[in-house]
């Protein structure tokens, strides 16, 4: 369902009489209000967590010899929300990804004390920190144009128009709905619509996060 889409169908969930909306744009009163409750339903599943296989997403950026820090904004993740630090590598670009080698993650008060105290060391880039504000630096600082490849999860995302839709697959778009109605139903005191709605909004978030958490298995036994 796009966003135009969720709306209608949580007006006829929470059986609010009328019809509409029509549009996404310029509502106001009771279609306004379910509007903004789609909006806020999509961000709070959003939010659940900050692992959403739904957010994960590729990136790839060429360093700049002597520049070891790179904010996400300067290497175009306009909508980035977190690296995945553990997926990290870079190669020398005139070489090709026959190069490609892991990048070691570090604590970043630890990196700045050892890696960046006095004269800073040149060469290919082994290890990176995240700073508090998200850039990434690397150590050594680049001696040349290596590509830095890796994954990373984009920050919440947000609907404006009629035809935008979720970034989870369709057949769970249905939890925004109910969540939706979830909002309405508080709103006008239904307890029992909420009872329904919060149960349906459960059972379909337990299998979103089933599709989109990563699988947890435990160890064999110790010798």
């Amino acid at each position: 369902m796009n966003f135009l889409q969720l709306c209608q169908r949580t007006r006829q969930e929470a059986s609010i009489s009328g019809t509409g909306p029509t549009t996404v744009a310029g509502q106001a009163g009771e279609l306004g209000k379910i509007v903004d409750w789609v909006l806020t339903a999509y961000e709070d599943i959003q939010d659940e967590t900050k692992a959403w296989g739904f957010l994960r997403f590729d990136f790839s950026f060429p360093t700049i010899a002597a520049s070891s820090t790179y904010l996400p904004s300067a290497v175009s993740l306009s909508e980035h929300g977190k690296w995945k630090s553990d997926s990290l590598r870079c190669y020398l670009t005139a070489t090709g990804v026959s190069d490609e080698q892991f990048l070691t993650e570090r604590d970043w008060n630890m990196f700045r004390d050892v890696n960046l105290l006095g004269t800073i060391q040149s060469g290919r880039p082994s290890e990176f920190a995240i700073r508090p504000d998200e850039s990434l630096v690397f150590w050594p600082t680049p001696d040349a144009i290596y590509t830095v490849v890796g994954e990373y999860w984009k920050r919440p995302q947000t609907m404006s128009a009629n035809a935008d839709e979720p970034l989870f697959d369709r057949t769970f778009h249905m939890a925004i709905v109910w969540k939706a109605v979830m909002y309405y139903a508080t709103d006008q005191g239904a307890a029992e619509l909420y009872a329904t709605s919060e149960r349906e909004f459960k059972r379909i978030l337990r299998k979103i996060k089933r599709k989109y958490l990563p699988t947890f298995t435990l160890g064999g036994p110790l010798a």
